[in-house]
C-alpha cells in the first residue's frame, strides 16, 4: 500500500488525537503541521514527530508531497480551509461539523467533486465496534422492532464568554459541538428523520446552552436527543425495541461496552474495545478510500453529512440562532 503523507491544520486537542492515531497507523507518514503561530507549529511537530511546520497556509498547501489534510480548526473556519485544501489538490478529513450550515457543506462537496479529491466529515463514533455492533443487533432483531432512541450528551463547561463553547464567533453552543453526537448516532441507527423539532435555552452570549430534540421517522420510531453545556449528565444512549433494549454505557460516543437485554432475560454486557485512542480506524478508513480512488466515503457519506447539517439548520432557525459569519 502506498504511504500517504498527512498534514494537520490546527494544533489543538483534536489535532493531538489525530496525531496520536496517525502514529498508530502503518503507512501513514506524519508530514506537516499548520498553525497560526510558527512556534506552536514547530512545538507540535517536534512533539508528534511531523517533518514540517508552517504558519503560512499558502506555503503549507503548496507542498506537492502533501497528500491529505486533517482539518482541526474551529467550526467557522472548516469550510474555507477545506475548500482551499481541495483546490490545492489535497484530500481532506474535516472534523465535525463539516460546516456551520448547509450552504457551506454544499460548497465543500462541490469543491471535492470539481477537484476529484476525497472529502469526509470526521465522525469517529461510526467506526467504533460498539456502534457497529449495536446496528447489527438491531437489524438482526435482537430487541424486536426498534421504537425509541434516547441519547444524552450533557457535560458542564464553566461559563467563559471567550471559550469556544460560548463564543458565537467560534460556532459556540451545545448543538454543533456536542449535540451533533446524539443526532449522528440516531442517524446511524435509525436513518434520516422525516421531521425534527426541539426546544433550546439560550445563554447570555446568544448561543444554545442546552436543548431537547425530537426526531420523527413516520414508522413508529422516535428519537430523543439531549445536549447541554450547563449540566453533567449520564451521557448514555439507549435503543428500546418491542422486546428489549441496547444501552451504550457512559460516554456513548466512545463507549466500549454495550448492555443488551431481551424478553426479560438477564442482561448481557458486551466488551467492544476500539484500537488505540479510538481515532485509528477512522483514519485507516480514509487511507483505504483514497488508495481505492474514492472521493466519498461509503460509511460517512455526503448524504449523511447533508442530513446532519440540514437537521441542525432547521433547529437553529427555529431557535433564532445565527452565527456572525452568516450575517
Amino acid at each position: 500500500m502506498q504511504q500517504l503523507k498527512w498534514g494537520l491544520l490546527g494544533t489543538g486537542w483534536i489535532a493531538e488525537q489525530f496525531a496520536n492515531a496517525l502514529a498508530d497507523l502503518p503507512n501513514a507518514q506524519r508530514w506537516s503541521v499548520l498553525s497560526r503561530n510558527q512556534a506552536s507549529a514547530e512545538n507540535f511537530a517536534q512533539t508528534h514527530q511531523f517533518a514540517h511546520a508552517y504558519s503560512d497556509q499558502a506555503a503549507f498547501l503548496a507542498d506537492p508531497e502533501l497528500d491529505v489534510v486533517i482539518i482541526g480548526s474551529p467550526h467557522p473556519r472548516h469550510a474555507e480551509q477545506t475548500i482551499a485544501c481541495l483546490n490545492a489538490g489535497k484530500h481532506v478529513l474535516c472534523e465535525k461539523p463539516m460546516g456551520i450550515n448547509s450552504q457551506q457543506v454544499e460548497a465543500m462537496i462541490a469543491a471535492a467533486q470539481a477537484n476529484q479529491r476525497f472529502l469526509m466529515e470526521a465522525m469517529w463514533m461510526w467506526f467504533h465496534p460498539s456502534t457497529i455492533k449495536a446496528k447489527q443487533l438491531i437489524e438482526a432483531g435482537a430487541i424486536g422492532k426498534p421504537h425509541l432512541f434516547h441519547a444524552d450528551f450533557s457535560v458542564h463547561f464553566p461559563f467563559d464568554p471567550s471559550h469556544r463553547m460560548y463564543d458565537p464567533a467560534l460556532g459556540g453552543g451545545a448543538l454543533l459541538d456536542i449535540g451533533i453526537y446524539p443526532l449522528a448516532l440516531a442517524l446511524y441507527l435509525f436513518g434520516a428523520p422525516t421531521s425534527v423539532y426541539g426546544q433550546a435555552q439560550l445563554g447570555q452570549t446568544g448561543v444554545d446552552e442546552q436543548e431537547s430534540i425530537i426526531l420523527e421517522y413516520g414508522d413508529d420510531r422516535q428519537a430523543n436527543c439531549v445536549a447541554s453545556v450547563r449540566a453533567a449528565g449520564p451521557c448514555e444512549a439507549t435503543v428500546t425495541g418491542s422486546s428489549g433494549y441496547i444501552r451504550f454505557q457512559r460516554n456513548f460516543w466512545h463507549s466500549q461496552q454495550l448492555v443488551v437485554q431481551n424478553n426479560g432475560q438477564p442482561s448481557e454486557t458486551l466488551d467492544l474495545p476500539f484500537i488505540g485512542n479510538g481515532y485509528v480506524t477512522e483514519v485507516a478508513h480514509v487511507a483505504e478510500c483514497i488508495q481505492a480512488g474514492l472521493i466519498e466515503s461509503p460509511i460517512v457519506s455526503w448524504a449523511a453529512s447533508r442530513s446532519l447539517i440540514n437537521t441542525m439548520d432547521q433547529l437553529r432557525q427555529s431557535w433564532g440562532i445565527t452565527y456572525p459569519d452568516e450575517r
